[in-house]
């Protein structure tokens, strides 16, 4: 939804409740549940209209005010661009499949061994894909390869809220490997006569980039987002994760409200943070709730830690995440009867939107455009 002055929101991104609990971090126990019914339970869970065209009850309140004054439109499945789930729930592979509009091809013979009818497809209510992210999870390798096969792109906060790395058990980190890929290609190769077109891969910053829709064929390793705050990931794991893998890593802040106003208690929600230079936790524990990083501190902490240079640094802050959201093309939405051409963003070139910045060589930001307007 577009407003006259300043940044924009491309969408919402849902982190929860479709949590392991184990893995909650500062997010209400209550709330959390499991996708039983898969996408029928996400349905019930959100509450989203799914087209725009509910109409508002009526509550035959005698009110001169205009009800869109005392009760604005409710949020869209189209107004949603990525949902955080953990996939080793009851019903998240049917999810996952459903929120991607992914449908497995293989053979019904090869769907014997999935668990409670993970293995079948179910129509999707929704017009346009989401983006389904891996994270507040205990998931096992295994369990992040057949999320992959069933249309999930995105782990969230790598290394954070999921189970750490083993020689025996790599778990979701051991998804930047290269051999997922050969994993993943071995899976499809019975699908080649189906499908004529090449699969896309996970494209290098300097080679050029595919015209593909990101949801045409099977992922395969998949985008991760990186906390580069230095509180939440240790600067030599974010030196690992991007070598292992440096045209997925897409950078994020997880700011809460609190950032820039300085130490002491703030809300996030009904929680109260405590706030200590570049630490954010729960008041009275140690659970990190969120950070108050800017992505401009996290840009320059990234450079330093990945040991990389400045495009490369600047290319997870836009491009990357652009590619998550298949925004780094155009792309056409329908929302109710118009049609909307959306423009590229994260690239600079013709036609892309004009949302740029200016910085200088130790990236501080001297300037910002949004939209062609000069903001800062």
């Amino acid at each position: 939804r577009q407003y006259e002055v300043g940044a924009n929101i491309l969408g919402m991104h849902l982190e929860g409740p479709f949590f392991a609990p184990s893995k909650r971090g500062a997010h209400d126990e209550r709330h959390i549940r499991s996708p039983v019914h898969g996408i029928e339970t996400v349905k019930e869970v959100y509450g989203l209209s799914s087209d725009g065209s509910e109409e508002f009850d009526d509550d035959d309140d005698d009110h001169d005010v205009p009800r869109e004054v005392i009760e604005p439109p409710k949020p869209e499945w189209q107004d949603v661009e990525i949902i955080t789930l953990a996939p080793e729930l009851e019903g998240a592979f049917s999810a996952i499949a459903s929120l991607t509009q992914k449908r497995r091809q293989q053979p019904q013979d090869d769907d014997d061994d999935d668990e409670e009818g993970e293995g079948e497809t179910h129509p999707s209510p929704l017009k346009h894909p989401i983006v389904v992210s891996m994270g507040h999870t205990s998931a096992t390798y295994q369990d992040g390869l057949t999320a992959l096969s069933h249309g999930a792109t995105l782990l969230t906060h790598l290394y954070n809220a999921m189970n750490p790395f083993h020689h025996r058990d790599p778990g979701l980190v051991g998804l930047l490997s290269p051999h997922v890929e050969l994993l993943l290609q071995k899976e499809q190769q019975p699908l080649q006569k189906q499908q004529p077109r090449p699969h896309p891969t996970q494209p290098h910053p300097t080679r050029p980039r595919p015209q593909h829709h990101r949801h045409e064929s099977k992922p395969l390793r998949p985008f991760y987002s990186l906390i580069a705050d230095g509180i939440h990931v240790h600067p030599t794991a974010v030196s690992l994760a991007h070598r292992a893998h440096p045209a997925g890593c897409v950078l994020v802040t997880d700011a809460m409200s609190a950032m820039g106003l300085g130490d002491g208690i703030h809300s996030l929600g009904n929680m109260s943070v405590n706030i200590e230079g570049a630490r954010a936790t729960l008041a009275n524990t140690d659970v990190l709730a969120g950070s108050v990083a800017t992505m401009e501190r996290c840009v320059k902490n990234f450079k330093e830690f990945a040991g990389c240079d400045a495009g490369e640094a600047l290319l997870c802050g836009t491009l990357h995440p652009a590619r998550v959201l298949g925004r780094d093309v155009a792309r056409t939405r329908r929302r109710k009867e118009v049609v909307v051409v959306e423009p590229p963003v994260g690239v600079l070139e013709v036609g892309a939107a004009a949302d740029l910045i200016l910085v200088n060589d130790e990236l501080d930001v001297l300037g910002t455009w949004a939209g062609g307007r000069l903001a800062y």
